[in-house]
């Protein structure tokens, strides 16, 4: 993966820099299992970073999937192959949602389970993970996520959220085969590193020839 990004960055007019774990960076952790994770930097530009992973899908003929949280109250992804996007999701449905303003945004269990079919995964419980929610719906106007609702109960034995908390995508790496970084004391939010995995590299972008400047 690191290849196909210096590729695609030098092509930007940019170069990949060592980076340190206090600086912002991307982190690229060690392959586990079928999955190689890389953290993005901060911040919410969406064209070029969406662009890089294309790239990659294309480069390896693979699939791959951007997971994302806002503000611990929405979450979502973008499933892509080939450098195409296969399906997009957003638990939270909001008019004039920015992320993908074209297309559904429900999720297709069907899509994403055939992405994966070395995986195995359960379609039914794909299913669960994609409950998407909407603000125009009267249904939910007094629905505060409670674990004991039964609309938010979680998708299978073991979950930590339920399927309407937006941390639930915790639990929707964990059904991929991607462990998160272990929860600290009894708030079930991984840790810093985020990925259980084994770091492999930081790096950041500097604009050709100016690192260390």
């Amino acid at each position: 993966m690191y290849e196909a990004l210096t590729d695609f960055w030098k092509a930007e007019d940019h170069e990949l820099v060592d980076a340190t774990a206090e600086d912002d960076a991307y982190t690229l952790h060690q392959t586990s299992g079928a999955w190689t994770a890389l953290k993005w930097t901060r911040g919410w530009e969406w064209d070029v970073r969406r662009r890089a992973q294309f790239h990659v899908s294309r480069v390896y003929d693979c699939p791959g999937l951007l997971t994302f949280m806002y503000d611990g109250d929405n979450w979502g992804y973008e499933l892509f192959h080939h450098g195409a996007t296969v399906d997009q999701f957003l638990h939270w449905v909001n008019p004039g949602q920015q992320y993908f303003p074209s297309g559904s945004v429900r999720g297709r269990p069907d899509l994403l389970v055939a992405q994966f079919p070395a995986l195995n995964l359960n379609p039914d419980h794909a299913r669960g993970y994609l409950t998407s929610t909407d603000e125009e719906d009267p249904s939910y106007d007094d629905f505060d996520f409670e674990s004991d609702d039964p609309r938010n109960r979680p998708v299978r034995d073991g979950d930590w959220w339920g399927r309407l908390d937006a941390e639930v995508v915790f639990d929707f790496w964990r059904f991929l085969g991607v462990e998160p970084g272990t929860p600290a004391g009894d708030y079930l939010f991984p840790s810093p590193h985020l990925f259980k995995a084994p770091v492999w590299r930081r790096f950041t972008t500097w604009k050709m020839g100016t690192a260390g400047a």
